[in-house]
């Protein structure tokens, strides 16, 4: 079987090793993501024979086994996959696959299945787990007509607030970052216990999260992301940035590597007036500016999880690649006969990314 255990800071190395081997760029192999989003995935992982492996025990396309990633032929990593599923009873599915390693499992399941005149996966397409891949350099100049939209907005922001700056994220502003994080959430609304319910084991979480409503529950649980990721900033490899209007903090982003050159960005967020008057287009193309300076030639700015706006507004940004992903059931398995364990991991929240908030 899998050894799987729940992510732990010091997996970091290897797992990002394994990824790099394997050349995906998917914004779900990042390792901070792999780490901030454990209790709501039900995450666990496990680093054998050179391998990456993933398990997600969360709702609709986020349960499964991820596709095995690093530097071997990946037949003798499905069979482990295979054998584990049928050891421990977890259903025999495959989350967020890409179409090149959709392939080889359409291949190795054929293989497997040769007496078989029917297919042995059924595919299940979720255009919201596309992530949308840009060039580093164009985000970063904004260069060529198709950008000349983007342009008048960083005009009109440099027209409306002439006393503006963008600073590294580091210890000494991450205050500032969490504070446009509690500002744009409106987290104040969710009572005196918001802070602690961060540190809560999922178990303990139970009762803490039937009281809350849906939106409350989306809003806390990407407060606690972003709390743990600026409290782990370094062990995640991250880097950031706040932007400031006046010297007071008007919005924040966060992103890591994937793999060497290719940046995953996590959150971007612009509160109040400075939204609507072209924030987003300004920490977008400055934040871009500095990862380009320093070796990045792609920037994965993650999925629209089937929300228009966000939709809308990647597109407007001209992406070089669409990474569309899959879910994959091995046939004569039955999602009905394996229920999900909805209770400790709420659907992922509408309000991870806000580029649809950004005017076109």
């Amino acid at each position: 079987m899998i050894n799987f255990k729940t992510p732990e800071l010091s997996d970091r190395a290897a797992a990002t090793k394994a990824v790099a081997d394997s050349g995906y760029s998917g914004s779900d192999a990042s390792f901070a993501n792999i780490y901030l989003l454990r209790q709501k995935y039900g995450t666990q992982i496990a680093l054998q024979e050179g391998f990456l492996f993933r398990y997600y025990n969360g709702q609709g396309s986020r349960r499964g086994y991820a596709f095995p990633l690093g530097s071997g032929e990946p037949q003798a990593a499905l069979a482990r996959i295979v054998e584990d599923a049928h050891k421990s009873g977890r259903p025999l599915e495959f989350c967020l696959v890409d179409e090149p390693r959709a392939q080889i499992l359409r291949e190795y399941f054929k293989t497997a299945g040769a007496d078989s005149a029917e297919p042995l996966l059924r595919f299940e397409e979720n255009r919201g787990d596309s992530d949308y891949i840009y060039s580093a350099e164009g985000l970063a100049t904004l260069a060529g007509n198709q950008y000349r939209k983007k342009r008048n907005h960083i005009s009109r922001f440099n027209r409306t607030y002439s006393d503006y700056e963008i600073r590294p994220l580091t210890p000494e502003n991450f205050a500032d970052a969490l504070a446009v994080e509690k500002s744009w959430l409106n987290i104040e609304t969710l009572g005196e216990s918001s802070d602690t319910d961060c540190e809560c084991t999922c178990e303990c979480r139970e009762a803490a999260w039937a009281e809350r409503s849906e939106d409350e529950k989306s809003r806390l649980s990407e407060y606690c992301a972003i709390r743990e990721a600026l409290e782990n900033f370094d062990a995640l490899g991250m880097k950031g940035a706040v932007l400031y209007i006046g010297g007071i903090p008007a919005g924040m982003t966060m992103a890591s590597e994937i793999l060497p050159g290719v940046w995953d960005t996590h959150f971007e967020k612009v509160i109040d007036e400075y939204a609507v008057n072209g924030g987003y287009a300004i920490i977008n193309k400055l934040f871009a500016e500095k990862l380009w300076a320093t070796g990045a030639h792609l920037i994965n700015r993650e999925e629209d999880i089937n929300i228009e706006g966000l939709r809308k507004a990647k597109l407007s940004y001209y992406p070089q690649t669409i990474l569309d992903k899959t879910h994959a059931v091995v046939d004569g398995e039955t999602l009905s006969s394996h229920p999900r364990d909805l209770t400790c991991h709420p659907e992922r929240s509408a309000q991870r990314e806000v580029e649809g908030s950004s005017p076109e």
